[in-house]
């Protein structure tokens, strides 16, 4: 059970993800750039997501990050 649930939590975490990407109201550039870095790297993209991602979308910046 817990060897199945470090296969579930972070699938769980992708597909999250995945979907608030495509909810998001970005342009089409961020929005792959971000699919493609979610489905690249799934752990890492989905925490990159949700810790910069959402935050950058939001403020209309690059997929990248922050604006300087």
């Amino acid at each position: 059970m817990v060897v199945l649930s470090f296969w579930i939590v972070p699938f769980v975490l992708w597909l999250i993800a995945l979907v608030q990407i495509a909810k998001s109201k970005a342009a089409a550039g961020p929005v792959v750039a971000w699919v493609v870095i979610a489905t690249l790297i799934p752990v890492v993209g989905a925490i990159l997501w949700f810790a910069i991602g959402r935050r950058s979308v939001r403020e209309g910046g690059s997929a990248g990050g922050a604006v300087g």
